[in-house]
């Protein structure tokens, strides 16, 4: 197990920048419901990200972030607000999900914080379960499973391909598929990270808190300029 987060880790940070499309399926096993999203994730090293996802069927429910390095900026698309998490120690903000894909968790950080297992590897992907030992992140998530390409994947070794993210007793899932990789993009620069000002009849606000622990998702494609 060990071995492979610490691949995983050399991998990532080989990478000056990484650009996928995301699916979002959340899955409500009371409510017998499914909801899908549709988004794309940006990271740029050292301390850069932008996410956004959005409702399959009603484009202006979203949600997006843009992680500047000094602060997380948060817009709410239903709600019409923007939320600013300043960030005084840098990074990419409590959320699990941009820190794994970013590199900004490392395998000792991973293995310290969480129990990890190797659920099993084939000659595709390596299969990882992890689940929180600290009470904040048992708030979170119950368990998580983290899909990686293989090793003897061409170009896309060791980065996630699929994150199960399992709530509240297994009732709520949620399944992120991360969608032809982009590594190293020429187009991808720090300019596309900046705060974006939303709409003038957009509420703006100032957090006192760190950032939400588990967001989700900017950018369609490397052109960036929408939140």
């Amino acid at each position: 197990m060990k071995v492979h987060l610490e691949a995983w880790e050399k991998s990532i940070a080989g990478i000056s920048n990484f650009f996928t499309a995301t699916n979002l399926t959340k899955k409500n096993a009371i409510l017998k419901k499914e909801t899908q999203y549709t988004g794309s994730i940006i990271c740029l090293k050292p301390n850069m990200a932008r996410m956004r996802i959005e409702k399959k069927d009603k484009k202006d429910e979203y949600t997006a972030y843009i992680c500047t390095g000094q602060a997380v900026y948060e817009y709410d698309g239903t709600g019409k607000q923007v939320t600013e998490y300043k960030l005084p120690n840098g990074g990419v903000g409590d959320n699990l999900l941009l820190s794994f894909v970013s590199g900004a968790l490392k395998a000792n950080d991973v293995i310290s914080r969480f129990d990890v297992k190797l659920m099993k590897e084939d000659a595709n992907y390596v299969y990882l379960e992890i689940k929180p030992r600290a009470a904040a992140d048992k708030a979170d998530f119950e368990s998580m499973i983290v899909v990686l390409y293989g090793p003897k994947v061409p170009t896309v070794a060791y980065l996630p391909r699929t994150v199960v993210v399992r709530k509240n007793n297994g009732q709520e899932e949620e399944v992120w598929e991360f969608l032809q990789p982009v590594l190293n993009h020429q187009g991808i620069k720090a300019e596309d990270f900046k705060y974006v000002p939303p709409p003038k009849d957009w509420k703006f606000q100032q957090a006192q808190t760190q950032p939400p622990p588990n967001p989700g998702p900017a950018p369609k494609e490397p052109k960036v300029a929408r939140p």
